[in-house]
């Protein structure tokens, strides 16, 4: 069942034998392509050093989105606009009243009220119901894309990114249309996994593990929300093409960085460049 909840994760031992960090040569040019978990605790830092070494070559960082541009306060506006319900709606008319009541006794477990969360849809919901029990574990926004994106600002490094803030805020409030009782009932069992699952999660990318990556984030995904798999994942990864093409042929060097389950699978970013023809190798 563990599917959902790792796609916003992806989200201090050293030597490991590989890493999530790629070097990618067209031959004349080149750039670091590195699988990212978007939240981490202060105790995962520091980081792998393949990542500080790509990073240190980089010219600039190219991110998912914008990040600063998403946390701009109309930015979030629009978000929550898009991710709550208008008044008079609510979570009871798009959940079955079974799912809704076991929502209703996990909320009141973990003493928050459900009067304050009735009004966000499900994926909102979803993200708020993990971010509190990310920060129960000590974890917060200290993902790798936040860590470089305060460094190359500090350093004065160039930024870019995949995709715009529009397009994130409509994967967002697009997510598990169509299957919402599913869609809670998993994060409901997955947030009682939570501890163990990042521990999993974090050796197999710090391990540059991609066939545990796909075990854990990608098979069960893809058997039980295909559509979800497509959208956030394959139609993602297929966009990203041709613009980390176009970065390649330029004369700079650029450190992409997007989450590690991007990467993983035929499907991913690094199986697409081989089969382009690019020398990929790990760094």
């Amino acid at each position: 069942m563990r599917k959902l909840i790792l796609l916003w994760l992806l989200l201090p031992i050293q030597g490991w034998a590989d890493s999530s960090v790629w070097k990618v040569s067209d031959g004349h040019s080149e750039l670091f392509i590195g699988g990212t978990i978007h939240v981490l605790s202060r105790q995962d830092y520091p980081l792998p050093e393949e990542f500080e070494q790509a990073y240190r070559q980089a010219d600039l960082v190219i991110l998912e989105t914008d990040l600063a541009a998403m946390a701009q306060p109309e930015a979030q506006q629009r978000l929550l606009q898009q991710v709550m319900y208008p008044e008079g709606r609510s979570l009871q008319d798009d959940l079955r009243p079974e799912t809704y009541r076991k929502l209703v006794d996990y909320v009141s477990s973990i003493n928050l009220s459900m009067a304050a969360l009735e009004r966000f849809k499900p994926p909102m919901l979803v993200i708020t119901l993990t971010m509190a029990e990310l920060q129960r574990l000590g974890m917060g926004d200290t993902g790798v894309d936040h860590y470089f994106h305060a460094k190359a600002l500090q350093d004065g490094k160039r930024l870019g990114e995949l995709e715009s803030v529009e397009l994130q805020m409509k994967i967002i409030a697009d997510m598990g249309k169509g299957q919402e009782d599913e869609m809670i009932l998993s994060t409901l069992q997955e947030l009682s996994e939570l501890p163990v699952m990042m521990n999993d999660m974090k050796r197999a990318w710090r391990n540059g593990d991609m066939d545990k990556l796909e075990e854990i984030g990608i098979v069960p995904m893809r058997e039980e929300f295909p559509s979800l798999y497509d959208s956030l994942l394959v139609e993602r990864n297929n966009s990203w093409m041709p613009k980390i093409e176009a970065l390649l042929a330029t004369p700079e060097t650029e450190l992409v960085l997007v989450g590690a389950l991007h990467l993983v699978a035929n499907e991913g970013v690094i199986e697409q460049l081989k089969s382009r023809g690019y020398r990929v190798e790990r760094w």
